[in-house]
């Protein structure tokens, strides 16, 4: 039986009414109305993206998420055998004629394909909804033509790079700005806040951003289409408080139960002491490749805007060195990941979710609660070495921050304070 109950096939039961009608479906037929669909590993949920154009407006895509229920499958290493599986049946449904906006419809097949081209003909002239793209766009060209300050428009355009990657990670580059609701925000600040390390100051300078963002973006996309309405409250989102605690460090004890978990994964095992010795940020090192590492110099490149700090360059200490030499990466093309999919070393990404997804069941296995990220380890090793007495400027060089007010606030963050007294003082 086939996974997707909802694809039918698409054979008209009637001849079709006209000649006409005919040639307008064979034009149709030629012209690909989809985007290659693509497995989208969200933490909501994974599915097929089909990016699928309007019938009623040429050039513009509607994106279906098809499911099937894989995500009822808990093993990740089957339930990616099951994407795959369904990747490659939505594929054939589509060379076989599937239009997702007709699911149901079939048994009145040549009424609707009428129904569409008349509706062409009636909605000429119709300006179509913006995509969130679109708007963005627009919103940038608005603040150059207001003549916003440059430090404006520099903050802007980070939130909105931060922004457009994420949507373009999450196939969602395509979605009418219309359609963008609270959820969609907050899938992003929040996986942000986890994967990037945010403090709660970046979180809500981000969520303050948003409400900028669509408010002037709905009022200028109505000027070209008063119709349109956007449904989007992000009153319903909560600012983070600011001594909110996140990406907790990990003491000795639990660093020890950690490992001795970890020594039987040893793909994610390597990635917590990437982690570790590097001090790099989770999404750098996603998309680090091994044409950025140079072993000469003793350094690796954090490209930006991957990088929040931007590019930098991180030192290779003599443990990162030698876990580089283990892996036998630096024999490999430059081009490959170095953590890519399935977490070995490919031409391909891993996706975002596939470390964080495997190191759950460790953490609940040993009742770690969500402050215990994999950005923590970062953390741990920042704390470390300041317990250990290296000086704030030498840290500084392995964690990016470009001035020390900065990293102060991230010390009082971690509530790092070395100048406690904690060996032997005076007697009583």
């Amino acid at each position: 039986m086939s996974r997707i109950s909802e694809l039918p096939p698409k054979v008209p039961p009637n001849p079709l009414p006209s000649q006409s009608l005919a040639a307008s479906i064979k034009e149709m037929a030629i012209k690909k109305k989809y985007k290659e669909p693509k497995i989208v590993r969200a933490k909501r949920g994974w599915f097929i993206a089909l990016p699928y154009e309007y019938p009623d407006t040429p050039g513009k895509y509607k994106r279906f998420e098809i499911s099937a229920g894989i995500n009822y499958i808990r093993d990740l290493d089957e339930r990616e055998q099951e994407a795959q599986s369904l990747l490659k049946e939505v594929k054939r449904a589509l060379k076989a004629g599937f239009d997702p906006f007709f699911v149901g419809m079939e048994e009145q097949f040549a009424k609707s394909i009428t129904k569409k081209i008349e509706g062409i003909e009636r909605t000429e002239g119709v300006v179509p909804m913006w995509t969130i793209t679109e708007g963005i766009k627009n919103f940038q060209e608005y603040c150059i033509k207001k003549n916003l300050s440059n430090n404006t428009v520099r903050t802007y355009n980070t939130f909105i790079t931060n922004f457009s990657s994420w949507l373009e990670e999450n196939e969602m580059e395509e979605l009418m700005a219309s359609e963008i609701t609270e959820n969609t925000i907050l899938g992003f600040l929040d996986e942000s806040f986890d994967e990037e390390g945010w403090t709660p100051r970046t979180y809500n300078n981000h969520l303050r951003f948003f409400n900028t963002l669509f408010s002037r973006m709905l009022k200028l996309e109505r000027k070209e289409n008063k119709e349109v309405s956007y449904h989007l409250e992000l009153g319903d989102i909560e600012f983070k408080k600011d001594r909110a605690e996140k990406n907790r460090y990990y003491s000795p004890t639990v660093v020890n139960m950690v490992k001795r978990e970890l020594e039987h994964m040893p793909e994610l095992f390597r990635y917590v002491n990437w982690i570790y010795y590097s001090c790099m940020r989770t999404r750098e090192i996603r998309l680090l490749q091994i044409k950025h590492i140079d072993l000469e110099a003793r350094q690796i490149k954090a490209i930006g805007p991957t990088a929040k700090t931007g590019d930098r360059l991180v030192p290779i200490c003599d443990e990162l060195k030698d876990l580089i030499l283990s892996m036998g990466i630096m024999k490999l093309p430059q081009d490959y990941y170095v953590f890519g999919k399935s977490g070995v070393p490919s031409a391909n990404k891993v996706h975002k979710d596939y470390f964080s997804e495997r190191y759950k069941p460790i953490k609940d296995k040993l009742g770690l609660d969500n402050k215990y990220t994999l950005y923590g380890w970062k953390h741990t090793r920042v704390v470390n070495l300041l317990m250990a007495g290296y000086t704030d400027q030498e840290v500084m060089s392995l964690t990016g921050h470009r001035d020390y007010k900065s990293f102060m606030a991230y010390k009082r963050e971690l509530v790092v304070d070395t100048s406690a007294m904690k060996g032997k003082t005076i007697g009583f």
